[in-house]
């Protein structure tokens, strides 16, 4: 389940609200935001590879990533069955 978000914009269009992300595919972003609100665990999002499922290095370690559409890509941390700090990000 989701806990909590990073951002407003993406706390807005996870309630249902118009996305301020330009070029932003919003019902896949949506799918994403769903598929991560049902999820136990990070892997338990989708089997499929097209969703690049991986967990980020650096500064972001301890987060994971999925693909969106184009550049976009859903970023959360994932503690105890929830994930935290959702925000959708340009890759680019």
């Amino acid at each position: 389940m989701i806990r909590s978000f990073r951002n407003r914009a993406t706390e807005r269009l996870a309630g249902g609200g118009r996305s301020r992300f330009s070029g932003l595919d919003e019902q896949k972003a949506r799918l994403r935001l769903d598929q991560l609100n049902a999820a136990v665990t990070p892997q338990s999002i989708g089997a499929l590879k097209s969703i690049g499922l991986h967990m980020l290095k650096g500064s972001r370690a301890r987060y994971w990533a999925v693909a969106i559409n184009g550049p976009w890509r859903l970023v959360f941390r994932f503690v105890d069955g929830d994930a935290y700090d959702v925000e959708i990000v340009d890759y680019h």
